[in-house]
């Protein structure tokens, strides 16, 4: 088995994006390499009609995705991990080697799994040899290949990942240090264990693109809503290393991946996307609830730690509800 030493990295902050592109990425790889996806909403075929269907029961959601045909490399990381190669900065920021992330799952890279056995989705093989410690080496000498975080804004995320741990199967997320989230003031949960989980990966990222601008990218989840196309397109030019103004397929993956869809794919799954919510649970979630006190309070709190608050974009009013004043558990959209 060949062993991967270099990879893309686009990395993600827990509930900024991950399977809108996961999915984005596969349908695109899919399509380009001559195969069809049946539209479950509109019942178009998209792609050539006698191709391989997109097998939406085998996909596992990566972390690595076989991208031959599509990027100069046969394979891409999306998911949740610290950004390689910044273990040689961490000793700048003494908060980060005593701080843990609240769940499992932020760090994919670095958590010590068997990596000889990597899950690869959309190739003929289940698993791939991947070397951490050459990508770490690679990675920290400005030698390794494009890596990129898509992250949302803090508050939003720590909402949305409140209601997304609230209905999770297993109590390692529904549960924090052995107390039920259900009652725990959602107050409680952000500044306690949200915002220095997200502080640990996104300072990573900031850190490393500092160090290596042309390497090591920062691309807000909000601006990826609004324009996905647009963003996409820049964020296959950055991890394929050229510039191209019109992605094959792109268009059409983008246009696959709308909430419509995937819940109609969930539908059909009889689950959530990533197989984690209680019953038919859907994994995609609606609006956020906080207000402009506890917002302050939150960046307040991070550019304490070294965190660049202006890298934020602040959510579209129309994405925002009143926060309620009386504390309690942010309710399942």
């Amino acid at each position: 088995m060949h062993t991967l030493k270099k990879l893309p990295i686009l990395s993600t902050i827990p509930r900024s994006g991950t399977w809108l592109l996961r999915y984005a990425m596969a349908f695109l790889s899919h399509l380009n390499r001559g195969g069809r996806i049946d539209d479950r909403v509109s019942g178009e075929i998209i792609g050539d009609p006698s191709g391989a269907p997109f097998d939406f029961q085998r996909f596992r959601g990566g972390p690595l995705f076989l991208m031959r045909g599509t990027m100069p490399s046969h394979h891409l990381f999306i998911g949740h991990t610290v950004c390689p190669g910044f273990a040689a900065l961490s000793g700048d920021y003494p908060w980060w080697s005593n701080t843990v992330f609240h769940v499992a799952g932020y760090d994919y890279l670095h958590e010590g799994l068997n990596y000889d056995y990597t899950p690869t989705d959309l190739a003929v093989h289940e698993y791939t040899r991947l070397s951490v410690r050459a990508l770490e080496r690679a990675s920290a000498a400005g030698r390794g290949q494009p890596q990129a975080l898509v992250y949302r804004h803090p508050l939003a995320q720590a909402a949305s990942y409140f209601r997304y741990c609230l209905e999770h199967k297993s109590p390692a997320y529904n549960r924090l240090n052995g107390r039920p989230l259900v009652g725990m003031p959602f107050r409680d949960y952000l500044f306690d264990s949200a915002l220095p989980s997200y502080a640990k990966q996104f300072i990573s990222f900031q850190a490393m693109a500092a160090r290596y601008p042309g390497l090591v990218r920062l691309v807000p989840y909000e601006r990826l809503v609004a324009k996905p196309e647009e963003v996409l397109t820049n964020l296959l030019n950055h991890l394929a290393g050229w510039s191209c103004s019109d992605w094959p397929n792109l268009r059409e993956a983008v246009r696959l991946t709308r909430s419509e869809h995937l819940k109609a794919v969930e539908a059909e799954l009889g689950r959530s996307l990533d197989g984690t919510q209680v019953g038919n649970g859907s994994h995609i979630r609606g609006r956020q609830v906080y207000d402009d006190s506890l917002r302050d309070e939150a960046m307040s709190h991070l550019q304490g730690l070294g965190i660049n608050t202006a890298l934020f974009v602040w959510p579209a009013a129309s994405n925002v509800e009143p926060f309620r004043r009386r504390e309690r558990p942010v309710a399942a959209a």
